[in-house]
């Protein structure tokens, strides 16, 4: 199969890339990190996302174990740029709580990202096997297995901050742990750049709504005045308070309650969502004094990740072993992840788009409070609206759940990407355009065009995208390629309710 305009532009730019990048573990034992499908041996899926597959791996000439994030680039509808941001984030990065890279190259229409393998699983891996072997309704962790983890993530947060950078996607779920207690940070598809990389001046803010809205900093939902690395404590916050129930504030309301319990409460704590005060009475002041001075709504009252590490609660910290001790040896690990995964409750396989699909029927944990950013998903949508394709929807006996993502510009033309679900016979192109102009993420001038062509891409079975002209800007100003004045909407895979 020939290689499309888009891979080859790609495999250009990731060898320049790879050039002018360094890595003290590039070359260890004399043998660079090959840069060949050859010379790896897949392994078991240890990751699913939308547009990508985490697997073990073992890199042969090395016999050296790996993990290998292989980005389908069909799925990538974004530009080389935006695709290439992650790879800019993770190559530059050289501490030991970041997730360590070895080399990027293609391999047919995929990126291939060759990774640190840690073998622990993530976080919010052993949260959910430990609340299913063990009674956790008092608490998951105790305060020195909490300080242990989170002082280890400060100190990778207190590296990126340093170096102009801002994660934006700071949970449980992207935070890695190695057999050896090793804490890294993983995940950059949001991360940022603050300013240039030797500018980390406090004025320099972001102003793209990104993040996963259970963890999400009020200013990052508000949009107003922009934010900065401040935006990390407060997912830091929410992290701990994930690590001591088991789950973030508000994970069981959908997304948009989520943003509206959070700018209009005051900030969560522990108690937020305990079934009464006493439930997590185990845990200390300095702990939750901890967490207050994370969730200060105020950014500026935040304290920076430099000044966390000297908060009295983290004296309780241990080292790595403790937690190889009390998180790796509890029985967790990613084999034990993978065959659960392979077994008859639940497996990989792909969609009739070739969208990769997790089923898991015996996890009985919703993760609806782990998607990624802006998942926009209808609860109560009328289906009787006259609108194309609502017939065929309210009579299938097997409703489809579209999952869609929406990619158009804001004010400042930064590139915005809106995740949600499109369930057939509930959902409708007027019901979604609608919760995007209540959340203040698309003009209500552009409500029409959104509504009719959700609907137009969903009654063509033959097409996965649609790129339509907006009415909210100058026509002298538009640029379809760039998506100036212009929206896409895309279908990334489509499951049976």
């Amino acid at each position: 199969m020939s290689l499309s305009v888009s891979s080859i532009l790609l495999k250009r730019k990731v060898r320049m890339a790879a050039l002018s990048t360094s890595n003290n573990d590039t070359v260890t034992q004399g043998v660079p990190w090959p840069n060949n499908e050859d010379d790896y041996e897949i392994g078991d899926v240890i990751g699913v996302g939308a547009t990508a597959v985490v697997h073990s791996a073992m890199c042969k000439p090395r016999n050296q174990k790996c993990a290998i994030k292989r980005i389908s680039l069909d799925k990538w509808k974004s530009s080389l740029d935006e695709l290439l941001k992650e790879i800019q984030v993770i190559s530059s990065c050289n501490h030991e709580n970041v997730v360590t890279y070895y080399t990027s190259f293609v391999v047919k229409e995929e990126l291939w990202l060759v990774i640190r393998l840690l073998e622990g699983g993530s976080l919010r891996d052993v949260i959910k096997h430990k609340m299913k072997v063990s009674n956790c309704k008092h608490g998951v962790f105790d305060e020195v297995t909490i300080a242990t983890v989170l002082k280890e993530v400060l100190k990778g947060l207190e590296y990126f901050h340093n170096n102009g950078k801002i994660h934006r996607d700071i949970k449980a779920g992207n935070i890695l742990l190695g057999k050896d207690g090793t804490v890294q940070i993983a995940d950059f598809g949001v991360s940022a750049w603050l300013g240039s990389e030797k500018d980390v001046s406090r004025q320099k803010l972001r102003h793209t709504f990104v993040g996963t809205p259970c963890w999400m900093a009020p200013e990052v939902m508000e949009q107003d005045q922009g934010y900065d690395f401040k935006a990390d404590i407060w997912s830091f916050g929410i992290t701990a308070i994930e690590l001591a129930t088991g789950t973030a504030p508000y994970c069981k309301y959908p997304p948009m309650k989520v943003l509206m319990l959070t700018l209009q409460n005051d900030a969560p704590d522990l108690d937020t969502c305990s079934e009464d005060k006493t439930q997590y009475k185990i845990y200390g002041k300095t702990f939750r004094k901890m967490i207050k001075d994370c969730l200060q709504k105020n950014p500026t009252k935040r304290p920076t990740a430099t000044e966390l590490l000297k908060h009295p609660f983290f004296k309780k910290a241990q080292d790595n072993k403790y937690l190889s001790q009390q998180l790796v040896d509890i029985g967790h690990s990613m084999e034990l992840k993978a065959k659960r995964h392979s077994s008859a409750s639940g497996g990989l396989h792909r969609t009739a788009t070739g969208q990769w699909v997790w089923d898991d029927d015996d996890d009985d944990d919703s993760d609806d409070d782990n998607k990624p950013m802006n998942e926009i998903q209808n609860e109560s949508s009328s289906s009787d609206e006259d609108e194309p394709g609502e017939e065929q929807n309210a009579t299938s006996n097997s409703p489809k759940i579209y999952n869609l993502v929406l990619r158009l510009r804001n004010d400042r033309l930064e590139l915005n990407e809106i995740k949600f679900a499109f369930i057939t016979g509930k959902d409708t192109g007027r019901s979604i355009a609608s919760e995007l102009v209540e959340a203040g993420l698309l003009s209500p001038i552009d409500w029409a065009p959104i509504a009719r062509n959700l609907a137009q891409l969903l009654l063509l079975p033959e097409s996965d995208s649609i790129t339509f002209n907006l009415i909210s800007t100058p026509t002298n100003k538009m640029d379809k390629e760039k998506l100036i004045g212009f929206a896409q909407i895309c279908i990334i895979s489509i499951e049976c309710e």
